[in-house]
């Protein structure tokens, strides 16, 4: 198969075309995904974008606040600690180092993670 992959993208002339620098560089800085629940349950704003502002009302009986972070229930109402940035990163590391390491699924990674009680962006 990997041969296969090879011999394809090798006969590719798009596979073979340079990418300029200012588009290999490009990186999109998202805001933090909290911030809107953060805003309409501690200070009732909304976004000023109508869909968004509609779906941050409808998803954000999911959430609560305690002590300035953002928790969502989980379907057994366990509360889950949710992060973004440097956060995500940390707690990957940490996962990726326990038993097994790298080598466990996707799916178990998915596991430790909501056992440790953490919450990475949520697929809005």
């Amino acid at each position: 198969m990997k041969q296969d992959a090879a011999h394809l993208q090798g006969g590719c002339t798009k596979c073979q075309e340079f990418l300029d620098v200012r588009e290999a560089l490009f990186i999109e800085e998202a805001g933090d995904w909290r911030q809107p629940y953060l805003d309409f349950l501690e200070h009732k704003l909304l976004p000023s974008n109508r869909h968004d502002a509609l779906k941050v009302q409808k998803k954000s009986t999911r959430f609560f606040v305690e002590d300035g972070l953002l928790f969502r229930r989980s379907l057994n109402q366990a509360p889950l600690r949710c992060i973004a940035g440097d956060e995500v990163t940390t707690v990957l590391k940490e996962v990726h180092s326990g038993d097994c390491g790298e080598h466990q699924g996707g799916s178990r990674l998915f596991k430790k993670i909501l056992q440790l009680g953490l919450l990475a962006n949520h697929g809005s």
